[in-house]
């Protein structure tokens, strides 16, 4: 019960780090690099998904 109490307080606090990257317009940077990470993680997936896909045929 504690935990959640803790949880909860953490979560309904103000992130100041958000706010001040925000405030400088740095925060699309941000979102910015995390969607580059993630584009090439799928990119590397789904050429992962076709080279499997070219050996299981030539099996």
């Amino acid at each position: 019960m504690i935990n959640c109490i803790v949880i909860l307080f953490l979560l309904l606090q103000d992130i100041a780090m958000a706010d001040v990257l925000r405030s400088e317009g740095k925060i699309y940077v941000v979102v910015l690099i995390f969607l580059i990470i993630i584009s090439g993680l799928f990119l590397y997936l789904y050429r992962l998904e076709k080279k499997i896909d070219s050996i299981e045929k030539e099996k």
